[in-house]
């Protein structure tokens, strides 16, 4: 194993022994593994390897993409946060389909809603406040959508949505700012309007 120098941004960096099996190279920390593969860490971030380089690429890799995301978020609202977490948090794609392995997204998609308002914790925090900012779409969708109140059509073309395309639907109620299900029911009955005259 290399345990001289690694190559960070196109300079190389002596590694400095700082422990029994363990390493600095400027302020990123190198250890070996009991598995003999190595961990790189800086800050709140970590990555393993197979070498203290591949490691310390890894571990930059995974700073880069946090950059990007932390980016994304601030520009995001809360409805596209949202739908990007709920994404993720399931593992739904553009190509999912709404029945997956006998389990309807959509309702899966709406528990992590209730999960995230009714049991404090069951979360990271940050999931759960992204989760939780869902909740009151989610009771109007509960008393329009799956009550059957709002118009045929509207209801129709929801339950027709992919997974993917539901965060999205959900996303926009919250950025529509539905706070309960009075403005839900404006909502839906706009967007029948909406489809009507697409259809016409």
């Amino acid at each position: 194993m290399n345990t001289e120098a690694i190559t960070i941004n196109g300079t190389e960096i002596t590694l400095t022994a700082a422990g029994f099996m363990t390493w600095t190279a400027s302020d990123i920390n190198l250890r070996v593994r009991p598995d003999v593969t190595w961990r790189a860490t800086r800050g709140d971030l970590a990555a393993i390897g197979t070498t203290a380089q591949e490691a310390a690429d890894n571990l930059i890799a995974a700073e880069r993409k946090a950059d990007k995301a932390a980016k994304l978020t601030a520009s995001s609202t809360k409805g596209q946060t949202f739908a990007r977490e709920m994404r993720a948090y399931l593992h739904i794609s553009p190509r999912t389909r709404r029945h997956r392995k006998s389990r309807d997204l959509h309702a899966e998609i709406l528990e992590c809603i209730t999960n995230a308002a009714r049991h404090p914790g069951f979360y990271t925090t940050a999931r759960q406040e992204t989760f939780r900012a869902a909740y009151d779409a989610w009771l109007s969708y509960d008393k329009h959508i799956a009550g059957y109140r709002a118009n045929g059509n509207v209801i129709s073309h929801i339950n027709n949505l992919s997974p993917h395309q539901f965060c999205a639907f959900i996303g926009e109620m919250v950025d529509a700012g539905i706070t309960n299900v009075g403005e839900g029911e404006r909502y839906f009955a706009q967007l029948a309007r909406d489809l009507f005259a697409q259809t016409a």
